[in-house]
C-alpha cells in the first residue's frame, strides 16, 4: 500500500461484508487512513456482483471506472469488476472455493509484493 499512495494512487474497499463492520476490522488493523472510501454490503440499495456497488464506491473515493482496477479474491469481486467494465486483479490466497484463474481476471498475482504501480499502470493502458 505504500508503493501504490507513494505513486499517488487513490486506495479504496468494495465489500459486501456489513460497512461497520468492515470499518471496525480495517480500524483495528490501523489501516482505515489508507483508504478514502470503505464501503460495505449494506452501505448501497445494492451489493457485489452489481456493478453500482463498485460504480458508487468509485464515485465515493472521486475516481473514475476507467482509471480503477478491482483487486480480490473471489468469484463476486471478478464478477463486480467485469460488470463495472473495470480491470481486475485476483489473489489466490483469499475465500475462492475454486482456482482463481477460473474467474477469468485481468491479471492474477501470487503475491502482494507483485502489486506494483507499474503492474496498474500496464492494467490500464490495455482498458
Amino acid at each position: 500500500m505504500d508503493r501504490l499512495s507513494a505513486a499517488g494512487l487513490t486506495l479504496a474497499v468494495c465489500t459486501n461484508k456489513l460497512e461497520m463492520l468492515a470499518k471496525s476490522l480495517i480500524t483495528g488493523l490501523g489501516l482505515a487512513e489508507r483508504f478514502v472510501a470503505i464501503t460495505g454490503g449494506d452501505t448501497f440499495l445494492v451489493r457485489k456482483p452489481d456493478a453500482e456497488h463498485l460504480l458508487s464506491t468509485i464515485r465515493l473515493a472521486g475516481g473514475l471506472p476507467e482509471s480503477t482496477v478491482m483487486i480480490g479474491d473471489s468469484l463476486n469481486d471478478m464478477l463486480v469488476a467485469r460488470n463495472a467494465s473495470v480491470r481486475s486483479i485476483a489473489v489466490p490466497f483469499g475465500y475462492s472455493d475454486v482456482p482463481i484463474h477460473t474467474l477469468e481476471p485481468d491479471h492474477i498475482i501470487d503475491h502482494f509484493d507483485e502489486l506494483t504501480p507499474d503492474l496498474i499502470d500496464r492494467l490500464l493502458a490495455r482498458h
